[in-house]
């Protein structure tokens, strides 16, 4: 009977020394599952912290250069307002000069006094004043010019010819010239300004007068008509060859 029960005993030895193979197998594959685990999981924390690395510096690369572009766009707005701020000063200057040198056209209501060379047997034939027997000369010309001016006129022109600051009303041979470009008869004056102040200054000049009652030598009087709105061209201006500011 005893050797029946070893008998026995021996499966149940056998079953147990299977069972603690098997757990042992078991537990040694966990183990190595375990540790190829955490080297993966180590190789991936590595990539990890290098992209992490990268793109901290990515961000100081990127802020960096932002600063350098918001610097850039501050400097250029500066600068942009600085340019306004000239354009805005060149240009009232301008509005100033401008007109004060006869650059722009100007128009408003105004006086036009139309002049006639006299010709034999017309009122204003007289003796021959210097130019010549029967012809508007140049200094009555500016004469009457110059009487406008005294009554405020704002523009004046003479046969279309603007007078600029620098205009002179000279002769030249036979002819008349006003800022160097001849006119003729019949002489149209226009004076941009009030007309009743003009017309009183110029017949109140003694060569307005003498114009007026016919006896001017060399000349007559066609018309003189208050316009509501007159027109008068710019003067042809000469560019400077050197100009500068005059701070400087």
């Amino acid at each position: 009977m005893a050797r029946a029960a070893a008998v026995r005993r021996r499966p149940a030895r056998l079953a147990t020394v299977a069972l603690a193979a098997t757990v042992g197998l078991l537990l040694a594959g966990a183990a190595g599952t375990w540790r190829a685990g955490d080297a993966s999981r180590e190789h991936v924390d590595a990539a990890l912290a290098v992209e992490r690395d990268l793109r901290a510096a990515d961000v100081v690369t990127l802020t960096g250069r932002a600063r350098t572009l918001s610097a850039d766009v501050d400097a250029a707005r500066a600068a942009l307002a600085l340019a306004e701020g000239e354009q805005r000063a060149v240009a009232s200057a301008l509005g100033v000069l401008e007109p004060a040198a006869a650059a722009r056209p100007a128009n408003g209501p105004g006086l036009r006094v139309e002049i006639v060379d006299a010709t034999p047997g017309q009122p204003g034939t007289g003796p021959a004043g210097e130019g010549g027997a029967g012809r508007l000369t140049d200094r009555d010309l500016a004469e009457l010019v110059n009487a406008l001016w005294s009554g405020h006129a704002s523009a004046i022109a003479v046969g279309g010819v603007r007078l600029a600051p620098t205009s002179a009303i000279r002769t030249a041979g036979q002819a008349i010239l006003v800022g160097f470009q001849p006119v003729a008869s019949p002489y149209r004056i226009d004076a941009v300004g009030d007309p009743a102040r003009l017309l009183a200054a110029l017949l109140g000049s003694d060569t307005g007068r003498r114009l007026a009652a016919g006896h001017l030598t060399g000349a007559r009087l066609r018309a003189t008509t208050t316009m509501r709105d007159l027109t008068v061209p710019a003067a042809l201006v000469t560019p400077p060859r050197l100009a500068r500011r005059q701070s400087q």
